[in-house]
């Protein structure tokens, strides 16, 4: 009972032991001192025993030398569960550290998002964000969000509103932009022709018309002064104000190649790099520029559980695509029908209002090129405000 007491706290390995000379490995084992019990083999070229746990690396030591293989097939004893204990605490500790350090990191904003902003960039409400103590890596636990948001409204004038919200370590400001004054412009000014035509209609609110139905205008010229003479003719300065509608002229043209360069993928690697905090680390040789002719893919995943937790570390992937570009020639009728799509669109929109009335567009090739202009009879406000100049 106590030798196999000691033993159980010695601990001991069954192995196996495989190789060509099974006899020279085994006479090593007994030179090293090394005690093998109940030693037996299936063929001569392997041996099964059970030897002191303490010895297990001379033993493995002793058969390489000998050109053998040790394997073990399985310990007992106290050395072998204390091993086991080991391996368990360490992975329960490290366990036990990252769950600390993910409820630690929800008490930090690490990612800040701008919700609301159209005109103003996300980036000056950001600064103002970060000089208010709400940046990424900070405790937002102490964060007074009706101060900040005081803050930020002041560092930007053009918002009207702000609000602070915080959901595991992801902060959301929202954020809603002041609405222009609709009060009518101050000063004195007159109307003037903002494009050729023939006047067809006007409706003159305040001035003196200077212009009347069916006459021809040059684009600058003067339609309405900013002036008006009383009963006691007193001349007074006034803001001229008036909806002139007229018949324009607009001829627009635009111009492509007939054969155009096609983009050909030829080559595609992958490359990662590692983004903690402000630090990128790359795992690979060179600068991370994109090489000349060729376009970066970036794909980003964040160490993140949307509505959890989000820690300051990224694993970007960056797609590589090599291109050549090859001629292709392009088909006139097609090349055609884009162009005056375009140019109808531009149409459309500096007319801004009004309307066509005729359109034709001609196409002519030159230099390797088509051109296609467009021809068109509308109908418009000319009326464009230009203020006095000051004294």
């Amino acid at each position: 009972m106590r030798a196999r007491l000691e033993q159980l706290l010695r601990g001991s390995a069954h192995v196996e032991i495989s190789g060509a000379d099974i006899p020279g490995c085994l006479n090593a084992l007994v030179r090293e001192g090394i005690e093998c019990r109940a030693a037996s083999g299936p063929d001569a070229f392997t041996l099964r025993a059970e030897i002191p746990y303490r010895s297990l690396r001379a033993a493995r030591a002793a058969a390489a030398r000998r050109n053998c293989d040790l394997r073990v097939l399985r310990e007992r004893g106290l050395p072998s569960a204390a091993k086991k204990l080991r391996r368990r605490l360490a992975l329960m500790f490290t366990a036990v550290i990252m769950f600390s350090a993910l409820a630690a990191s929800s008490f930090f904003a690490w990612d800040i998002d701008v919700a609301g902003a159209e005109s103003v960039p996300e980036g000056r409400i950001l600064r103002a964000l970060a000089e208010a103590g709400a940046k990424p890596g900070s405790f937002w636990p102490a964060w007074d969000a009706d101060a900040i948001a005081n803050r930020v409204l002041l560092a930007v004038p053009e918002l009207a509103w702000a609000g602070v919200s915080v959901a595991g370590s992801r902060a959301e400001v929202r954020v809603r932009e002041r609405t222009p004054s609709m009060e009518p412009a101050a000063g004195t000014g007159s109307i003037v022709s903002g494009a050729s035509g023939i006047i067809e209609r006007m409706e003159v609110f305040f001035g003196t018309p200077l212009a009347a139905v069916g006459e021809a205008v040059a684009e600058g010229e003067t339609l309405v002064a900013g002036s008006v003479t009383g009963y006691d003719g007193a001349t007074e300065a006034v803001r001229a104000s008036a909806r002139i509608s007229a018949r324009t002229a607009r001829e627009y043209t635009a111009s492509a190649p007939l054969e155009a360069m096609e983009p050909r993928e030829t080559a595609s690697h992958t490359r990662w790099a590692l983004v903690i905090g402000n630090k990128r680390v790359n795992f690979y040789a060179g600068s991370s520029q994109t090489p000349p002719g060729c376009v970066k893919i970036i794909e980003e995943l964040p160490l993140a559980v949307e509505g959890m937790f989000a820690l300051p570390v990224t694993l970007l992937r960056e797609c590589i695509v090599e291109y050549a570009f090859e001629p292709r020639p392009c088909g006139a009728d097609e090349l055609a029908a884009e162009l005056e799509a375009l140019l109808a669109e531009r149409l459309e929109r500096e007319l801004d209002g009004g309307e066509t009335l005729r359109q034709s567009f001609t196409a002519r090739e030159s230099g390797g090129r088509l051109y296609v202009t467009l021809r068109a009879e509308c109908r418009e406000d000319i009326a464009v405000y230009l203020p006095d100049e000051g004294p």
